[in-house]
């Protein structure tokens, strides 16, 4: 009996043995079915198969910009780790030329991690490209003014200082192409929202934007332009998390902080899944797995030791004389609020060929305040001579009738660059001397003669047209025609209208001057001419005017 039960013991043995081996057969071919469909270890944290060897390795491809990319890897190591069969292949490029990538239906990875949502709305606005959602922020850090240290000695710099101060004297900041660097065109949106409104502020602003365009530098050469603290080292633009960095490895010559009291712009790292076509379970799991690991405690202490600030956190990096709550960061900025701000620059950053033509008739001798508007109107081009870099090309005519010689206007000096024949500015201070004596050209007696003296204008900038810059005529005037032997409107519109080549636009910015503009007539003008018509009801903002009305001037075609 015993051998018997034996026996069927024995049998039964075999028999769960058996079972056992076809599960485990079974489970394991299971496994290689699911490895073949595309699914990683890293989705569940399986392990590799015994003996080290992976059934299929699953690449995961990310892109970031360069700063951030170091926490990214931090975060993949991590999971690395826990799945040698999972490989994440970090790229770096900057957040705009992403975007151009997936505009034009290039997709360079499965997840971007841009540094502000403005790319991902830029992208959004093109209805060719991917519809993407932007998931949870990863981190932030604030945009600054880094001072070297030399400089902030001598101007005091340092702390938080409104606009107006930053903007003033060797403060105003060396930035990178705004069209491409984010930190850059956050900066400017700041400053463009706290001064934009005001008289001083938009002349200010006018003013900073084009000195700012003729200074910009490749973004990775600025820290360096700054921390090298030269005699000429100019401020720049930086993050926070870049002058905390800068300072940690630079105690010879630390920057300085410099924080808008108005408020900043801050880099918001942000998740944004893009579309692709591997979409199976381990590529989904992948990128599941990475996205916890850079939003759970491991990732916003890896953010922290990179110098960003992780959700949530109020403060970042300690840096000398700025209070813990002083670096709020203003909202994110729409498409739109920053397109205004890119179309302004790009404006400015073109050189001008301009010819001004400004109006000394009876009329302009008429008191504004405590100065006459022929002085106003001078001391308004001075002001925008002072703005344009020496590169610009700029010429003067004076208009009325009763001038001597058979004609409305007289050329008080020929359109020619600012730096002169020797580069020494002495172009420039030609047309100083000439609208410092605008009062000396009025003519007490003289009408305004206004039609032929802009048919005239337009014929000599077309004449002596030059590619690559925005050639134009700016008409200062506070009075309406007046030349009964000229020609009329409508003989004007329609030389103009003949006369007109897309391919070389001279547009006709006209400023009026006062109330007694001919408002409708210098809007004709310029519209027949593809430019902007300004109208300073009071004489006295007639300098803001007059900078705004350069500083908005239409590009060259």
């Amino acid at each position: 009996m015993a051998d018997d039960a034996t026996t069927r013991g024995g049998g039964t043995f075999a028999r769960v043995l058996g079972a056992l081996v076809v599960v485990v057969v079974l489970a394991l071919l299971a496994w290689a079915l699911l490895r073949e469909d595309g699914a990683a270890p890293a989705a569940t944290g399986t392990p590799a198969p015994t003996g080290g060897g992976c059934a299929q390795e699953l690449t995961v491809p990310v892109t970031t910009t360069p700063d951030f990319a170091p926490v990214v890897v931090a975060a993949a190591d991590r999971l690395d780790d826990e799945d040698p069969c999972t490989t994440f292949a970090v790229a770096t490029s900057s957040s705009a030329a992403t975007a151009e990538q997936v505009r034009s239906g290039v997709v360079p990875s499965r997840v971007w991690i841009p540094d502000s949502e403005v790319w991902v709305e830029r992208v959004n606005q093109d209805p060719q490209a991917p519809a993407l959602t932007a998931g949870p922020v990863l981190a932030t850090t604030p945009v600054l003014v880094a001072v070297p240290a030399t400089l902030a000695e001598s101007t005091g710099a340092g702390g938080t200082q409104p606009w107006r101060e930053i903007l003033t004297g060797p403060l105003v900041p060396r930035i990178a192409d705004p069209v491409t660097s984010t930190a850059s065109l956050l900066l400017l949106h700041s400053a463009h929202a706290a001064l934009r409104g005001t008289p001083e502020g938009d002349e200010l602003l006018g003013a900073a934007m084009i000195q700012m365009s003729r200074l910009v530098a490749d973004p990775d050469q600025l820290l360096t332009y700054a921390g090298d603290d030269a005699e000429a080292a100019p401020a720049v633009v930086a993050t926070e998390q870049q002058v905390a960095g800068q300072r940690a490895g630079n105690v010879v010559t630390p920057l300085e902080a410099l924080v808008p009291a108005e408020g900043t712009g801050a880099l918001t790292f942000t998740w944004v899944p893009l579309p692709g076509t591997d979409n199976g379970v381990g590529m989904r799991g992948a990128l599941a797995a990475l996205e916890e690991a850079l939003t759970d405690e491991a990732g916003a202490a890896d953010v922290r030791a990179a110098g960003f600030r992780a959700p949530g956190d109020d403060t970042g990096p300690q840096l000398p004389g700025i209070p813990a709550d002083a670096v709020a960061p203003l909202p994110q900025p729409t498409a739109a609020e920053t397109d205004a701000v890119v179309t302004v620059w790009r404006t400015v950053a073109v050189d001008m060929r301009m010819l001004a033509v400004i109006d000394v008739s009876g009329s302009m001798l008429q008191p504004a305040g405590d100065q006459t508007r022929i002085a106003l109107a001078g001391a308004s081009a001075q002001t925008a001579l002072n703005v344009f870099p020496l590169s610009s090309q700029v010429g003067l005519w004076v208009f009325s009738t009763d001038h001597p010689g058979g004609t409305d206007w007289t050329e008080l000096a020929p359109i020619a660059p600012l730096h002169g024949e020797e580069g020494g500015g002495g172009h420039r201070e030609e047309l100083l001397a000439a609208t410092d004596t605008l009062a000396e050209h009025a003519r007490p007696g003289g009408d305004t003669g206004l039609y032929d003296t802009v048919l005239a204008a337009y014929r000599q900038v077309q004449d002596t047209y030059e590619p690559g810059y925005v050639n134009s005529v700016v008409l200062l005037t506070d009075g309406v025609n007046e030349d009964d032997d000229g020609i009329s409107l409508d003989e004007l519109l329609a030389e103009l209208q003949a006369r007109i080549d897309p391919s070389r636009p001279i547009p006709v910015i006209t400023v009026g001057m006062g109330p007694g503009a001919d408002e409708e007539v210098l809007r004709l003008i310029a519209a027949q001419t593809g430019g902007r018509s300004y109208l300073a009801r009071d004489p006295a903002d007639i300098r803001t005017v007059f900078v705004d009305a350069l500083t908005h001037r239409p590009r060259p075609g």
